[in-house]
């Protein structure tokens, strides 16, 4: 990596994320509660911010040594992974929920609002630009892809044993109610927005908004 000089901006920024990313994983395993949640793995939510918080580590890490980050294609593959819990949590997950219960609960405010804006802000502003390729947004779908067959391939496998144990954690992918007609329809529906969405974001990428 090639030496740079030191952006107190985005030092002091990722230094922000990632206190109120440790915050969010501590809650999210249950710690705060003194009840460790043994099922964290299976919440998109969770593993969508665990990587990007991953990233904002490393890239926090590299900006105080004066670095530049590492790869900024699978940083736009995490970007559009976090951006699919943004907006499918608050558009068709959330609408059971209050103001005051969305935002008094830290990890639900910190998981599906501020990290991923957060991430996103990151990206436009600190990061390396115009590095995509136009196959990228396609493969930014790999990883979302990657947890739906873990989801399918599990519930198939522990349906029948379970009890009191999450087996498909979000409606629009319970093969159980949906049938796989329904369930393979909701995944193409989200795959095809999430594709656009990843255009939208390279369209972006290649221009100079957010450029200093």
């Amino acid at each position: 990596m090639a030496k740079k000089s030191v952006n107190a901006g985005a030092l002091i920024f990722r230094t922000v994320y990632v206190t109120l990313g440790i915050i969010g994983i501590i809650d999210s395993l249950g710690w705060f509660h003194l009840a460790y949640r043994g099922d964290w793995y299976v919440y998109y939510t969770n593993l969508s911010n665990y990587i990007c918080f991953g990233i904002m580590f490393a890239s926090l890490v590299a900006e105080a040594r004066g670095k530049s980050v590492v790869l900024p294609r699978f940083r736009f593959y995490a970007l559009v992974m976090i951006f699919v819990t943004l907006f499918v949590y608050n558009f068709l997950l959330a609408d059971e929920r209050t103001l005051y219960t969305y935002f008094s609960d830290i990890t639900c405010t910190l998981f599906h609002c501020v990290l991923p804006i957060m991430f996103f802000v990151d990206w436009l502003f600190f990061c390396k630009r115009k590095c995509l390729k136009v196959v990228d947004p396609l493969l930014s779908t790999v990883m979302p892809l990657m947890y739906v067959a873990f989801i399918a391939v599990r519930g198939s496998i522990i349906n029948g044993e379970a009890k009191n144990i999450v087996v498909y954690p979000y409606y629009f992918l319970d093969v159980n109610k949906l049938g796989y007609g329904g369930f393979f329809t909701w995944v193409g529906i989200l795959v095809g927005i999430f594709i656009a969405l990843g255009y939208l974001l390279y369209i972006v990428d290649k221009s100079n908004i957010g450029r200093r």
